[in-house]
């Protein structure tokens, strides 16, 4: 069955001397895995050089319930991005984000809502100008589609976010949770937007102390994420 998508691309596999497997979030199927014949013959027109990483394409691909790897009728640039990938820090940003959405989204598990929530965020910080915050809204907005979304109702002034839980706590505290400063500031971001972003009174330190705690909690809330690499290069960006 010929299906008619759209899709945000998500990784490359190199399969045979001229192919590539494209990992694709797409608003019919989820995440499949696509094979596009001849993508590599030539570098001008690989498909790795014309949709780098969360580009937004149109893809047609023969869909079977017998299947697990789809090949490609056609893909195409659906809406190019203007500045997310030659803005540095947009694009060590997106990188990250890419990282992000490839480990924990499930495979083939279709999902209206974060499709349009990936997209529409995409376009918007693609739009407006970088905010070193951004990453952290992202993060922070991705858990109510995946279902790990912390409870907020729970926080109180100087409470700290219990990983594990995903609720605020005034006492009883252990090691692993998040600081004090950290949950108020993560309480802070859930409640903004871009708009927003710009009035967050968010240091360096405590910035990087986010980004850290919300990857443990990944980590600790879905069993698909071992490890996020890719933040390294923020923090050396944003230093």
């Amino acid at each position: 069955m010929l299906v008619a998508d759209q899709g945000i691309v998500l990784h490359y596999i190199t399969y045979s001397e001229s192919s590539l497997i494209i990992k694709v979030l797409t608003k019919e199927k989820g995440v499949i895995s696509l094979l596009k014949k001849g993508a590599r013959r030539t570098a001008s027109k690989g498909a790795k050089s014309k949709f780098p990483a969360l580009s937004l394409v149109s893809v047609e691909y023969y869909f079977s319930e017998k299947r697990d790897l789809y090949t490609t009728k056609s893909i195409e640039l659906r809406k190019p991005f203007k500045s997310l990938h030659n803005q540095i820090y947009k694009s060590a940003a997106l990188i990250f984000m890419n990282e992000l959405l490839y480990k924990a989204i499930p495979q083939e598990e279709k999902n209206d809502e974060l499709f349009r929530f990936v997209e529409s965020f995409l376009l918007e910080m693609d739009r407006v100008d970088y905010d070193p915050n951004t990453h952290l809204l992202f993060m922070l907005q991705l858990t109510f589609f995946l279902g790990i979304s912390p409870d907020v109702e729970s926080y109180k002034p100087g409470s700290a976010l219990d990983l594990l839980e995903g609720t605020f706590k005034s006492e009883g505290r252990t090691k692993g949770d998040a600081s004090p400063p950290a949950s108020e500031a993560i309480v802070t971001i859930m409640g903004t937007n871009f708009e927003g972003l710009s009035a967050l009174t968010i240091n360096r330190t405590l910035r990087k102390e986010i980004l850290e705690t919300l990857i443990r909690y990944y980590v600790y809330q879905l069993e698909g994420i071992k490890t996020i690499n890719s933040h390294t290069v923020l923090h050396e960006l944003l230093e």
